[in-house]
């Protein structure tokens, strides 16, 4: 991450991923609605940049060039049994560390959702709808992100966006993700200030690396889901969930 000339705000980061389900096919990853996808890691991913306080700089950094594209993009196994199962031990999935997820306080979801509706009616579009079953999904992956898996649209042992979204009873036929951290204090406020400026910075994108603006101004996509939640650390990590 950069640091601000302030040394107040260390900065920001995030990525984004797409899908588009037709009938009963897998879903593949691509979309009109996103600029790319890779995969994640424990540690920083490829296609991780970091911005400068938008309030000390006049537009975002470029993404790398490493990035994974959409078509190099597999879903991964989970079905192949372990070979020789211990009843001794609970071999339960990663996924179920964040069954428990913190939790959003409706002041800070109702304060981010205007903020991103505003950048919408600004534009002639429609508000987006939030979806309380689609926030459970963008909880739960916020919660591994904070828990250690870091930037990343799938954390190991992780079900992609659409499974976890029809995992909770979402219906969708399109579906994007963003998500994206920054530095901030502990009131609400300082919260809500800094998820609106993460929002912010995916706005001032320029094509073609524009991904992330194209899902917040999407005229496909209807409902969103939303978690934010601050860490141990200060940093505030927002889950921001497309469907149409």
């Amino acid at each position: 991450m950069v640091a601000g000339s302030t040394a107040v705000v260390i900065g920001v980061g995030f990525t984004l991923v797409g899908l588009n389900k037709h009938a009963d096919s897998v879903a593949s990853v691509a979309s009109a609605d996103t600029a790319g996808y890779a995969p994640g890691s424990a540690a920083a991913p490829a296609d991780d940049y970091p911005l400068p306080d938008p309030t000390t700089a006049s537009a975002p950094a470029s993404p790398s060039p490493s990035a994974t594209s959409p078509a190099a993009a597999k879903p991964k196994a989970t079905t192949k049994p372990p070979a020789k199962p211990r009843p001794s031990k609970t071999t339960q999935p990663p996924t179920t560390a964040a069954t428990n997820a913190s939790s959003t306080s409706d002041s800070i979801l109702d304060q981010v959702l205007a903020h991103i509706n505003a950048a919408r009616t600004g534009k002639g579009l429609s508000a987006y709808v939030l979806d309380g079953d689609l926030s459970k999904a963008s909880a739960l992956h916020n919660q591994l992100m904070i828990d250690g898996c870091g930037l990343a649209h799938e954390c190991p042992g992780e079900a992609g966006i659409g499974e976890r979204f029809s995992a909770q009873g979402v219906n969708w036929t399109s579906a994007g993700e963003n998500i994206g951290y920054r530095s901030a204090g502990a009131s609400d406020t300082a919260i809500v200030k800094a998820a609106n400026a993460v929002t912010d910075s995916m706005l001032a994108e320029v094509a073609p690396d524009d991904g992330h603006k194209k899902n917040l101004l999407s005229s496909g996509f209807k409902r969103i889901g939303l978690s934010v939640v601050r860490d141990s650390n200060g940093l505030v990590w927002m889950t921001q969930d497309f469907v149409n």
